[in-house]
Order: structure tokens, then sequence, then C-alpha cells
């Protein structure tokens, strides 16, 4: 059998990249996203060389480390939130190698190598690393601070090989997920802090270096975990015997009364129950929900009805904006079958509408919890939601008609790491999304008060509903005028 070396993998992925269509298209973006990248990257390099400083400013008589140490926990738990929607994991074209003379055990440790790659792990040599140097530069040459540095870079190692479980088990993630809400109310209604006893953990490793050896167990387990789970899916067969099941969506005759605008709304569901990158955006849009605890808990924001009313955009809108965007790219490897059939282009895109507005009444039942926080912020998010209802949808549709990027749902890549559907239309798109309901709320906030602004988003809102029928054939004409380029470009996923 032969080895496969991390070289032959970096290799196999430079000729798929080249030989693949609209290479050059891809190359562009990858080249911004470097510089984005580097920029973000210096940022951090600089946070690390005035870090010590800053926060010896403003405790001179703690140890900088300790208070790194008390938010390091917090800041653990973000990165592999963080990691679990944006981190792509390298275990593409695996079944080709399998049917070469090439030994598992290669294939697995190439793609676990790969995976040391991602940009997520250059972050605390980025920042952690100066720190440590200007720490022994001003307080002399010690182990301690060497041994700590290792360790959390044992620790932020073992959140990269643990992404692979969280990303490939639904089980694993929902343990995590459970740990994750714990913790949070935990910290929230008890004061028992994880982060603050996590803290401490790493203040006994920097006080007793031979306590070190838990990390690097960590990593070492984290390491084997992930090898054993990726071995176990290496079967060309893997999935393909046979059994009895039943099929997931297949009971949806509630919307037959619609007819052909059921039957539209019938695909869009059975899409986000089987498709893993559909499932994924609209739990980016679930977790939205829970975005008014960043502000409703603060108390600077109360000062702040812009904010507030930003944040009661998202808690009402998440699935609206991180699903309704990609309309009507969902439907791009079928999109040019959908058009030569003798269907109504006005249903079909009635029946995204419709999608998106039954998502903004749900996600307002959901917030009803924020009640605890006092009826000033339901009033923020009632207001948002009939803005999100009537208005935010329509915008939200019709950007789809300049989204001519399409989505290929087979590939095993993060939802929102694959840069097919990547569209500075779309980003521009946002603009209206986001700053025209805070524009329609600050005007008469301005001039008439907190509730006059309120009363301008719903009012818009319920114009949107009054005038859905003009909107709506403004949007077919536009969806239309683009209809063959739109094809065209979607075409491109299958040549």
């Amino acid at each position: 059998m032969k080895s496969f070396s991390l070289l032959d993998f970096l290799s196999l992925s430079k000729k798929k990249f080249f030989r693949a269509p609209q290479w050059q298209f891809k190359l562009a973006i990858r080249i911004f996203l470097g510089f984005v990248v580097l920029y973000f990257l210096v940022a951090f390099l600089f946070l690390g060389i005035g870090g010590y400083y800053l926060l010896k400013k403003q405790n001179p008589e703690t140890d900088p480390i300790f208070l790194i140490n008390s938010f390091l926990g917090l800041y653990f738990a973000v990165d592999l939130l963080i990691r679990y929607f944006f981190q792509a994991i390298p275990v593409t074209e695996v079944k080709a190698l399998l049917l070469l003379p090439i030994t598992k055990r290669g294939i697995v440790r190439g793609v676990l190598l790969r995976s040391l790659g991602s940009i997520f792990n250059a972050v605390p040599l980025v920042v952690l690393l100066p720190f440590c140097i200007v720490h022994s530069i001003e307080n002399g040459m010690t182990y301690s601070v060497w041994i700590w540095f290792l360790s959390i870079i044992c620790l932020y190692l073992s959140a990269n090989y643990l992404t692979f479980l969280i990303n490939k088990s639904n089980k694993i993630a929902a343990v995590f997920l459970g740990v994750f809400t714990i913790g949070y109310f935990l910290d929230y209604f008890f004061s028992f802090s994880i982060s603050h006893y996590f803290g401490m953990g790493l203040e006994f490793i920097y006080t007793n270096l031979y306590w070190a050896a838990v990390p690097v167990v960590i990593l070492s387990t984290s390491i084997l975990l992930a090898d054993k789970f990726l071995r176990r899916q290496l079967f060309l067969d893997k999935g393909l015997s046979k059994k009895k099941e039943r099929i997931i969506g297949s009971n949806l005759d509630f919307f037959d009364r619609w007819e052909r605008m059921g039957f539209f709304l019938k695909n869009d569901l059975r899409l986000i129950i089987r498709n893993i990158r559909a499932r994924q955006v609209v739990l980016m849009g679930v977790l939205f929900l829970f975005y008014g605890l960043f502000f409703f808990t603060q108390d600077q924001y109360s000062e702040m009805p812009s904010m507030l009313v930003f944040a009661g955009l998202f808690i009402t809108g998440g699935f609206m904006i991180t699903f309704g965007q990609y309309v009507p790219a969902w439907d791009s490897e079928y999109y040019s079958f959908l058009m030569c059939q003798n269907l109504s282009y006005r249903k079909y895109l009635k029946s995204k509408l419709y999608l998106m507005m039954f998502s903004v009444i749900v996600s307002s039942i959901l917030s009803l919890p924020y009640l605890f926080f006092g009826p000033k912020v339901m009033l923020i998010i009632g207001a948002s939601g009939v803005f999100n209802f009537g208005f935010g949808s329509v915008i939200t549709l019709y950007s789809g008609a300049f989204n001519t990027n399409p989505i290929k749902l087979n590939i095993k890549a993060k939802a929102f790491e694959n840069t097919q559907n990547f569209s500075f239309i779309q980003l521009l798109f946002v603009l209206p999304k986001l700053i025209l309901p805070l524009l329609v709320f600050y005007l008469p906030y301005a001039f008439f008060g907190f509730y006059a602004g309120l009363l301008g988003l719903a009012v818009v809102g319920l114009l949107g509903l009054i005038f859905q029928k003009q909107l709506l054939n403004l949007i077919v004409k536009t969806y239309q005028k683009k209809k063959y380029q739109t094809i065209g470009s979607f075409n491109k996923l299958v040549s």
C-alpha cells in the first residue's frame, strides 16, 4: 500500500482547483478573502503586542495572564460555535482515494493534517505568541509563560479536531449545544460561571507546570477520537445497505389545498428537512432568536433604541434573512426544468414569499420569552416583526432576482463556506434590508419620540401588506426580465 503524504493531498487539491470551471472567478474571490484575512491577522498581531501593556495599565498589580485566563473559557466556546458553521472540513474526494492502493490510515492522517491549515488555528499564534514574547521581555524568560502558551495551543487544536465530530454527528453536536445552553443559564440565573472555573484551571497550569500534561492528554484524545471516527466513514458501501425506512417529508398533504403554490411550498419544506446545507442555514436563523440576549441584557443599549430595533429585526427575521437571500438559488439544480413547465411564475414566487412571512410569524411567537425584559422590548420585537412580515420579506424576495449564483446541494461543504453562491450583489442588498428599517424607525423617533418610531415601522409593514399585490407584480416582472440570465448561470452548475 502506498504512503500518501500531505504534499500529495495538496497536489491533488491544486489540480482540482485549477481544472474546475470558473476557476479564475474563484481565484479572484480567494485573493479578496485573503486580503481580508491578512488585514485581520495584522490587527490581531498588533493586539497581541499591545495587549500586554493595555492589561498591565488597567491592572498594574495583576499578571496579565491571569486576566486573559478569566475569559478564555468563553472564547473557546464561541470559537467552537464559529468553527461549526464556518470551518471547512477537508474530507472531499475520499471515495476516489479508496480505490487506489493507499492505506486508510494515510488518508485520515492527510485529512487531519490538512485541517491544521485552517485560518482559525492561526489566531492564537498571531495573538498569544507576540504577547508571550513581550511578557518574557518585561518580566524575564520563564518556563511558566511558554508552558502556558503551549497548553493553550493544545486546547485550541483539540477544538479543531472536535469540529470533525460535531460536524459529522448530530448527536454529538446536540450534546455540545446542550452543554453551552446549560452553561449560559447557570451563569445568567445562578452566577455559576463555567468559564470562571476554566480560567482557574489555566491559572493552575501556569503556576503548577506539571499539570500541563492535561491539555496534551486532551489533544491526544481528540486526535484519536477524530481518527477513529473518520476511519469508520471510509467505506465505499457505507450507507448503501438496503433497509426499510420512512421517507422524511413525504406526508405534507396539508398543502395540497393550495394546488400549485402548495406544490412549491412542499418542495421548499422537503429541501429544509432533507438537505444538510438548508438545515444549517435554518439553524443559523434559529440562533438569531437569541440575538436579543446580547442587547437586552446590557444597560448601555437601553439608551440606544436603534440598536434594540436592530436586534428586533434579526430576532423576527433570522430565517427570512438567511434562507430567503438564496432564493431562487436553492432550486438552481432543477431551475431549468421548472421554467419549462406549465407553472405560474407568480405562484412560484408567492410561495417563497409566504414561506418567509410564515417564518416571521413563528419567530415572533418563539420570541415571547423576551417578555421577561419588559413590555417595551416586546413592542420593539412586535414592530420589527410587522415590518419584516409586510415589507422585509418583499425586499428579500426582490433581491433574489439578482442572485444568479447557483448552489450545489449535494456537496459536503459547510453551508457558509461554499463560494459558489458568493455574490457582491447580495451583499449590496443587505443595506436596504437592515438600514432601511432603521431609517424608518429613526426619522419619526428623532422628531416625535420612541413610540412614534415603532409606529413608523409597523405602518411601513402594513403598507407592504396592503400593496403586496402591486409589489409582487413588480417582482414577477423583474424575475421574468432576468429569467434567461438566471437559467444560463444556473446551468453552469452542471456543465
